[in-house]
C-alpha cells in the first residue's frame, strides 16, 4: 500500500479501497474504521507520486531538520526567554541567512521602512580615545 502511494497517481483511491473491502470483511473492528475515515479525510493531502515528479519533498525530514538549525539552535540557549514577537523578529531574520535571501528581504525592508537622518552641525565626538603610550627616555 506504501507503494502505491508513492508510485500511483491515484495511490490514495487504491489504499482506500483496499481499506474499505477489509471493513466489509471484518465490519466489528473499530481500528479499519478509523483508519478508514482517516484516509477519506486526508485523501487530498495524498499526491505523493504527483509532488515527488514536482521535486518536492514529501518527508518530514526536511522541516525537523529546519525546525532544529533555525529555531532550537537560536531560541533555545541557556537563560533566554522570548516574547513571540521578539522570536518571530528573530527566527524571520535567521530564516532569510540560512536560506541566503537575506540581502534581498533586507532591502525590501529598508525600502519600506526608510527614514532620512539629519546629521545636526554642531555635535562633539565623544567616544573615548586609546591611551597613547608613553615614550621612554
Amino acid at each position: 500500500m506504501r507503494e502505491r502511494l508513492l508510485t500511483e497517481d491515484d495511490g490514495a483511491t487504491s489504499v482506500i479501497n483496499a481499506v474499505a473491502y477489509l471493513k466489509k470483511q471484518f465490519p466489528r473492528r473499530e481500528k479499519i474504521e478509523k483508519v478508514l475515515k482517516y484516509l477519506r479525510k486526508n485523501r487530498h493531502r495524498m499526491r505523493y507520486a504527483e509532488w515527488k515528479r514536482e521535486g518536492l519533498m514529501i518527508g518530514s525530514g526536511v522541516v525537523e531538520a529546519a525546525c532544529k538549525t533555525l529555531v532550537a539552535q537560536r531560541l533555545k540557549l541557556s537563560g533566554m526567554r522570548w516574547s513571540s514577537t521578539g522570536a518571530q523578529a528573530i527566527l524571520t531574520m535567521r530564516g532569510w541567512d540560512q536560506s541566503e535571501r537575506f540581502d534581498a528581504a533586507w532591502a525590501l525592508v529598508a525600502a519600506h521602512y526608510h527614514a532620512d537622518v539629519e546629521v545636526l552641525a554642531n555635535v562633539i565626538d565623544i567616544t573615548p580615545k586609546p591611551e597613547r603610550k608613553k615614550r621612554r627616555a
